[in-house]
């Protein structure tokens, strides 16, 4: 499937979609909402060459809608990390082409295109412009770009991933038919949003299960918990340290008391994946991968100590 394949699925799905902090929206209400920019941004494309989109923001609302807005528009994302800025920055939309930035806070004013802001009187009226708006999705294949991810920048400076709609549908679909997630689920995003691993692992999963997306603005060790339980979170994704973070908050007698079932990511800690599991009463599956998409090694149960695991679906184990 393509992510507009999922996303359009949900067109008449009244249950929730997408919960952020005291709002909500259903799914049918995001696919509305998704094609609304997607006509906004076609309305931008600079013809000629491929629309390059740089999103540089925070968990928020307009992230979910600008990634449906990609997929229906066929405009690429290109997820911006909103930790870098000057210099560094410049690079990264240089780097990916941007013919426009849409952000909420501050930029240097050497960027090189323009900037659109959200909040502003601009973004208000352009989307006023485009209320009610249903534009016939752009065609598109699994093999077709959706999105521009930049790497971690473990090695160097961050590279950046070309992901299609494929390297980002698949494992949605994939993890949440492995997981047995439905509608009934809510999946609780609060790794950031321009990484893989919140859009393979968290966002695309919720949408391939038609399970309730709920975003966090940004991680919090100990407002884990409370959102699991406010917003009644079923499953989350993580990535590094954050399971250690969490298990660094004050520990409480209720802490297995929750409406938590699983957790996945990778390159938690080994000590604390059983840590995890015993304290907050839900199972942890950890696996390793790279934003590239080249290397996917999972855990099984038989997964020896230390080890990290069985090579994925289509990688030799030899």
């Amino acid at each position: 499937p393509t992510v507009a394949d999922l996303l359009l699925a949900r067109a008449d799905d009244d249950s929730p979609g997408l919960l952020f902090e005291d709002r909500r929206w259903s799914w049918a209400e995001h696919v509305l909402c998704s094609r609304q920019y997607a006509s906004l941004l076609r309305s931008l494309c600079v013809t000629g060459r491929p629309f390059h989109v740089g999103v540089l923001l925070d968990n928020v609302p307009e992230f979910s809608f600008l990634l449906g807005g990609a997929a229906l528009s066929g405009a690429v994302l290109v997820g911006l990390n909103p930790t870098r800025g000057g210099a560094a920055l410049a690079r990264d939309v240089r780097l990916t082409d941007c013919q426009l930035v849409v952000t909420d806070r501050e930029v240097p004013d050497d960027l090189g295109v323009p900037v659109l802001g959200i909040g502003t009187p601009r973004w208000s009226r352009l989307l006023a412009e485009h209320t009610g708006a249903g534009p016939e999705p752009v065609p598109a294949t699994a093999d077709d770009l959706f999105a521009l991810v930049f790497t971690s920048g473990t090695g160097g400076d961050p590279k950046a991933v070309r992901c299609t709609h494929g390297k980002i549908a698949f494992p949605g679909r994939m993890l949440a038919d492995r997981f047995g997630l439905t509608g009934d689920d809510v999946v609780y995003v609060s790794m950031p949003m321009f990484h893989s691993n919140a859009l393979m692992a968290g966002w695309a999963v919720g949408l391939a299960a038609g399970a309730a997306i709920a975003l966090r603005r940004r991680f919090s060790a100990s407002g884990f918990l409370p959102d699991v339980r406010r917003f009644g979170a079923t499953y989350a994704n993580y990535v590094g340290k954050p399971l250690s973070y969490v298990l660094a908050t004050p520990r409480r007698p209720d802490d297995a008391d929750n409406p938590l079932r699983l957790v996945y990511g990778n390159e938690g800690a080994e000590r604390d994946l059983a840590a995890f599991g015993e304290r907050f009463g839900c199972l942890v599956v950890d696996g390793f991968g790279s934003t590239e998409g080249g290397v996917v090694v999972q855990r099984t149960p038989d997964t020896p100590p230390g080890a990290l695991g069985r090579p994925g679906p289509g990688v030799a184990d030899d």
